[in-house]
């Protein structure tokens, strides 16, 4: 995130949060007639015990010279989540966001191959880097296709998007939050800014990304999809290397009645399409 980017995130996203507070919220009496609602900035700094010159400074979107402390006692005025207490102190310089993304290793890749729930490894930008077999059956993935983007695939895709059913909107909500984390963090990222402008194109989806809703990249969510091989909720791992780079393992857990479907063996159909052709016989010199 270059600097201009970086200082006019911080500005909007300080002062929409202090507009969704009440007094009341916060243990403040409501005096006098407001003209807008939400908390004004003086009673955010002194709720957070700093001066209101420092506040204006870090909403104006200048975080040069404050504190990481001085951010967490803001974060904790505004009463924000933790996924939102990390994105203030990304977008206030106090948390670094790697500039390489996560390659997983050889061990990781085997663990996946060896899952036999769909199963697949995604980035913070949600970029899916692998996929095992069981993945590709419930999605329709082809080899060739990865690495490929999750949103983009998995959501907005017509075809996977009709699995979601009436879960639809349901389903990628959250990931709409996710979402606009990650290009809080990564603006620059052309891939993020192309499923950005996807989003806004449908007005029930620009309607999610409006709400301006914060949850860290790669957090578990519950979704549900109607697949021809049953019913599935997804579960993540959150996995870091030493160099801070974070990625996910993220595993589609199917419910009792979809189990027997997924581990049965494939269609005959399907195995005639996978398998190779037999070796032309060669003609009898007889």
């Amino acid at each position: 995130m270059n600097d201009r980017e970086q200082r006019e995130e911080l500005r909007r996203f300080l002062k929409d949060r202090r507009g969704r507070l009440n007094p009341s919220d916060v243990g403040l009496p409501s005096v006098g007639r407001r003209r807008v609602r939400g908390l004004r900035r003086e009673e955010v700094a002194s709720l957070a015990g700093i001066g209101v010159s420092w506040y204006t400074a870090l909403e104006s979107g200048d975080a040069d010279g404050v504190s990481e402390a001085t951010v967490r006692a803001v974060a904790d005025a505004l009463r924000l989540s933790e996924s939102e207490r990390n994105y203030l102190l990304t977008l206030a310089g106090r948390s670094d966001v790697p500039s390489e993304l996560y390659e997983p290793g050889e061990l990781l890749r085997a663990t996946l191959k060896a899952i036999r729930f769909p199963a697949y490894i995604i980035t913070a930008t949600w970029d899916v880097l692998d996929c095992n077999e069981a993945f590709r059956r419930i999605w329709g993935v082809e080899a060739s296709e990865i690495p490929f983007n999750a949103v983009e695939r998995l959501f907005v895709h017509p075809q996977a998007r009709k699995m979601h059913g009436p879960h639809f909107v349901e389903n990628i909500a959250p990931v709409v939050a996710m979402l606009r984390s990650a290009i809080g963090r990564r603006p620059h990222l052309t891939t993020l800014q192309r499923v950005r402008a996807q989003l806004l194109a449908e007005a029930e989806l620009r309607e999610l990304w409006d709400a301006y809703e914060i949850s860290d990249p790669l957090v578990p969510n519950t979704c549900t999809i109607q697949s021809p091989l049953g019913t599935f909720r997804y579960e993540a791992l959150t996995l870091t290397d030493p160099a801070g780079k974070t990625s996910g393992l993220v595993v589609q857990v199917p419910d009792p009645s979809s189990l027997a479907l997924l581990t049965r063996d494939p269609p005959q159909a399907e195995i005639a399409k996978r398998s190779p052709p037999p070796p032309e016989r060669e003609p009898d010199s007889n």
